[in-house]
Parts: structure tokens; C-alpha cells; sequence
């Protein structure tokens, strides 16, 4: 749900809110996609120790929802919002490979597929409810609550990190009992 809101809807909610002009608007998710791939190569090397997986993905959604706080609620001048589209990409980006390992760590042997399968049907799901929430909000002229779901959105990835290796933790030590 966090990326189709920036996709579909963050751009011309920040335009909204900070008078941003449309030329840089429109800048604003391509540098928020090239951050968040750069965010990506960094995080592939950060997750090369598998036990610091849920602290990355804390520290970069945290990063990321953190700043889409800040663009939904603080005073930000216009051309700083570009900027902060890169750091949020960046800090999105950077969790992204942790995220993916957490989602691996977490399945039962031999049940990978099912697991990735289960998962990123979610994914697909948050991203076609995504727009039926984010759009409302800025049909009702709200796109300061559009940043601050953006913000939960994130902050529920964080948790389900932490989450998922509680649950796993859990199910391993009860099944060999």
C-alpha cells in the first residue's frame, strides 16, 4: 500500500501542501524510484548478515515513514520535497532485501513458493486497495492524511518484521517439542 500511495498520489499531495511547482512534482517520483534502487544495492550488502534482517527493515521503513511524516505535517519549503522523496525512497529501498530474507527465513522447508506466493499476493492486494483509500482522501481534500498512511502503512511493515521472527521462533520450538 506504502508504494502505490507514492506512486499514485504523494506527488500531488505534497504539491497540495507545499505549493510545490509542477515541474518538480513531477520529478518527484523518479527520484524517489532511483533513490529506492540505490537504496536496494546498499541493502543487498547490509543484509549479507541475515541476524541484523529486522533491524534494517526498522531502521529503513522507519526512515521512510519518519520523513513521510515530516513531508505530511511539517512546514517543508517547496524545493525540499524532492529531497525528501529521495531519502524516503532511499530508506524504502534499503529495507527492501532484508524484507525479502525475512520472507524466506520465515517459511518451512520446502515451502518457499507457498510462502512468497501467500506474501506477495498481499502485496498485490495492498496495492489495489491502496488506491481506493489514498483517492478518497484526496477527493475529501486531505492529502496531509494521505503522508500520514503512508507513515502507518510502514510503521505495520516494521512490526511484521519483527513479528514474523517471533512467530517462526515460536512454531520451530513448539514443532520440535
Amino acid at each position: 500500500m506504502a508504494l502505490s500511495g507514492v506512486q499514485a498520489f504523494a506527488p500531488e499531495a505534497a504539491r497540495l501542501l507545499h505549493d510545490v511547482p509542477t515541474h518538480a512534482a513531477a520529478m518527484c517520483l523518479t527520484i524517489y524510484m532511483v533513490c529506492s534502487a540505490g537504496g536496494m544495492v546498499v541493502g543487498g550488502f547490509l543484509a549479507a548478515d541475515p541476524t541484523r534482517c529486522e533491524r534494517i527493515v526498522g531502521a529503513g521503513f522507519g526512515v521512510a515513514a519518519s520523513i513521510a511524516l515530516v513531508v505530511g505535517f511539517a512546514d517543508v519549503p517547496p524545493m525540499a520535497v524532492p529531497v525528501l522523496f529521495g531519502a524516503m525512497g532511499f530508506g524504502a529501498g534499503i529495507a527492501g532485501p532484508s524484507r525479502d530474507l525475512i520472507v524466506k527465513r520465515s517459511a518451512p522447508d520446502g515451502a518457499t513458493g507457498r510462502v512468497y506466493c501467500v506474501v506477495y499476493s498481499g502485496l498485490d492486494i495492498g496495492q489495489a486497495v491502496a488506491p481506493l483509500v489514498f483517492g478518497t482522501l484526496m477527493d475529501w481534500h486531505r492529502p496531509s492524511q494521505v503522508w500520514l498512511g503512508i507513515a502507518i502503512v510502514q510503521a505495520v511493515l516494521i512490526a511484521s518484521a519483527f513479528n514474523v521472527r517471533r512467530v517462526r521462533r515460536t512454531a520451530l520450538v513448539t514443532a520440535s517439542v
